[in-house]
């Protein structure tokens, strides 16, 4: 199940420039049908993480950073997040390519971490390789505002479940704005996920606000060669 996968990309915009892409996320698609989440599971079942992910960072380098100079966005297992070897051997494949560290943003689940100081430990191996950092899929779960304060992150993803529907739900603007407001105050650049509704985007558009934006409403995810002329 493991072979044959391939990648899928998709946009992340400025919120005040839709027309300029901060980067593109990779999004591991198998032709099977199955979803990232079953392929994952069966490499954790063949103990094939994170050698395995490598193999996707690999291909996701080639498709995007050799072919272009866009930014990579790639989500990381908590294996290969704590792993404190994978970030020398990510940092030694992406160079190989002819590419720098600084062209590539790990994105780490907010579901994923346990502890600040191992998030902050591990985070700085990456660091310390050039990566950017993303936390993905903020306020999905616990919120944790004291990794958004205490660790050295450049984008805060919000997730969709706190952006769907804003248009429509006072409560929802009153917790983005506050949300939006900190994560800038803290240093990090907010990226705002799950933009499916063209209601939804034209309320955003009105906030002024300097956030990025993904969804359905700018771009859905696609071959590479389709963004790229």
């Amino acid at each position: 199940m493991l072979d044959g996968f391939y990648m899928h990309y998709q946009p992340i915009f400025y919120l005040q420039d839709p027309a300029q892409a901060i980067g593109y996320e990779a999004l591991l698609r198998h032709p099977a049908g199955w979803s990232p989440f079953d392929l994952l599971r069966e490499a954790r079942r063949a103990g094939a993480i994170p050698v395995w992910e490598l193999r996707v960072l690999e291909r996701a380098v080639e498709e995007v950073l050799a072919a272009s100079s866009s930014t990579l966005f790639f989500n990381l297992t908590p294996e290969a997040f704590a792993d404190m070897a994978f970030p020398l051997r990510a940092a030694r494949l992406v160079e190989s390519r002819g590419a720098t560290t600084a062209r590539v943003c790990v994105e780490i689940s907010e579901q994923g971490v346990y502890t600040l100081k191992e998030f902050v430990r591990s985070l700085q191996e990456w660091v310390d390789r050039g990566f950017f950092i993303a936390l993905d899929d903020f306020g999905m779960q616990r919120a944790n505002l004291d990794l958004v304060l205490s660790a050295h992150l450049d984008y805060v993803k919000i997730d969709r479940a706190l952006v769907e529907g804003v248009a429509c739900d006072r409560q929802k603007q009153k917790l983005l704005a506050g949300l939006v407001e900190g994560i800038a105050g803290s240093g990090a650049y907010p990226i705002l996920e799950g933009v499916e509704k063209e209601e939804d985007m034209a309320w955003l558009a009105e906030t002024g606000w300097d956030v990025g934006i993904q969804g359905f409403v700018m771009a859905r995810p696609s071959a590479f060669s389709n963004f790229v002329s």
